[in-house]
């Protein structure tokens, strides 16, 4: 998904540690931090290479002030991408498909390096940067405000699944957690945003999350039967 330039945080973080506590020793490595310096991968639409952007490319470009729903959004969708990558680190480990392995992959390359491109976005505007931004472990359950997102429970029936099962549950919370992302983006269409950089950001994650929604159900679907 290509990255534009440039997400409300309530979080239960004593949970969500417990739960990535007990994730297993093969786990991927934890969602860490994205240094403000560092190269933004920018993934490519289906079919191309991804690109990695540095220097200027890898800041969002200067705006006018932007509009309460713009800020609303970008704040609110950092808490939304962090609690992705929670899932994705919980459920890597044990994943058994290799196809599901790759999405998973696939959705931390894009989301992770969108994480740090929004938070940038916010300081250039001097909004509040989400806590989450650079502490994922943070990302915890269900929170109204937000679309998709997992509960608690949802997020320990993950850590406790094991074999094809495991796969069937993270690729049902993603497809949730995806279908969030886009309404979200919707609601700031139709909730008076105004910077441009956030319109197309919002364009990005409708286009590439619905891409990748359809993709989850056909694996889904071929998973052996529960």
């Amino acid at each position: 998904m290509p990255l534009a330039p440039g997400l409300r945080v309530a979080a239960a973080v004593a949970v969500c540690c417990a739960v990535l506590t007990g994730c297993s020793e093969d786990a991927a490595p934890r969602s860490s931090a994205t240094s403000p310096d560092a190269p933004v991968l920018q993934p490519g639409r289906p079919g191309q290479d991804n690109q990695t952007l540095t220097g200027t490319r890898a800041v969002p470009s200067p705006s006018a002030k932007a509009s309460p729903a713009d800020v609303r959004f970008v704040q609110n969708m950092i808490v939304h991408h962090a609690q992705a990558l929670t899932m994705v680190d919980i459920a890597f480990g044990g994943l058994t498909d290799g196809q599901v392995r790759s999405l998973a992959s696939r959705i931390r390359a894009e989301q992770g390096p969108e994480i740090g491109y929004m938070k940038r976005w916010l300081e250039k505007q001097g909004q509040r940067v989400p806590p989450q931004a650079t502490n994922t472990r943070m990302a915890g359950g269900h929170d109204p405000s937000m679309p998709g997102m997992a509960s608690k429970q949802q997020l320990l029936t993950l850590q406790n699944a094991s074999g094809p099962a495991k796969d069937r549950t993270f690729l049902n919370l993603m497809i949730t957690h995806h279908q969030g992302a886009i309404s979200m983006a919707l609601l700031r269409d139709k909730s008076g945003g105004t910077d441009v950089d956030i319109e197309k950001l919002g364009g990005d994650i409708r286009s590439s999350q619905g891409s990748q929604i359809t993709r989850m159900e056909k694996l889904r679907a071929g998973l052996p039967a529960a």
